[in-house]
């Protein structure tokens, strides 16, 4: 395993617009149930939960969240961590300038660590995923991995080219005709991304993606590297029409359950 710092980020700084006439915060979401281990009641298990999950599965121990003035719900939910142990600190950002905007955000607080991103409007499987790639950027010495699952909406996320060892040759933001049907969920980076983010933000238009740098990254000397979860899945949550709730507590209650028994056996 690394023997660096790997620190999560989850940013919650948007508008939520997709989600309108809902004002609730989507992180927030509800996306199934379980029992409490510590008295057997019935709780909610809310969308950022699974993505915590995630970082702790990997051995991540702390998170920072993203948050805006507007959401002050997220703080009051998740506090300082210690319910879902792993401790977390919150980064302000009111600006809803895009997702680069807000990961970004998390510059300033960072070091020599690496660094782990997971949307928490999202679902995905494996569990594990992130084990996946920590090993990934072990083994290629990479700068940047990134999580990549398949979908049938290829066009609504970011598809990514892969050649034949793993590495990223270019992704596409939301293409009108996508060549492959996949999208990249999760990252991780390095020391020597942050620089280049840091180079290429202030080219980055309002609102704009993490994904036109990922690419750049990949097309401009960076070692980009990616994870295909061919029989993985990922759900965005933070679209109205895609609360397919029914099937996602049925995959996703049996995903984590199973990899959590997995970790107490090991």
């Amino acid at each position: 395993m690394l023997k660096k710092e790997i620190i999560g980020i989850l940013p919650c700084a948007g508008l939520g617009l997709r989600m309108r006439p809902l004002r609730y915060p989507k992180e927030l979401l509800p996306v199934s149930y379980e029992r409490s281990a510590k008295d057997g009641s019935i709780r909610p298990k809310l969308s950022i939960e699974y993505s915590l999950n995630a970082f702790k599965l990997a051995g991540i121990q702390k998170c920072y969240v993203v948050v805006p003035d507007w959401k002050p719900e997220i703080m009051r939910y998740l506090g300082d961590g210690s319910e879902f142990d792993i401790p977390i600190a919150y980064l302000h950002n009111s600006s809803a300038n895009g997702l680069a905007d807000a990961v970004f955000s998390m510059r300033p607080w960072i070091d020599d660590q690496l660094t782990c991103l997971a949307l928490p409007d999202t679902q995905f499987f494996p569990a594990t995923a992130f084990k996946a790639m920590i090993q990934k950027m072990e083994k290629e010495n990479a700068d940047l991995v990134l999580g990549i699952f398949p979908t049938d909406e290829p066009q609504c996320f970011a598809p990514v080219e892969l050649d034949q060892d793993d590495r990223v040759i270019s992704i596409e933001d939301k293409p009108a005709f996508p060549k492959f049907f996949n999208a990249w969920g999760l990252a991780i980076w390095n020391i020597n991304f942050w620089k280049f983010f840091s180079s290429t933000i202030h080219s980055i238009p309002p609102g704009g993606s993490i994904s036109e740098t990922f690419h750049r990254a990949a097309t401009e000397g960076l070692k980009v590297y990616g994870v295909h979860f061919t029989n993985g899945a990922y759900y965005d949550i933070g679209r109205i029409d895609h609360l397919h709730l029914g099937e996602i507590n049925r995959s996703m209650a049996e995903e984590f359950l199973s990899s959590e028994k997995n970790e107490i056996g090991e």
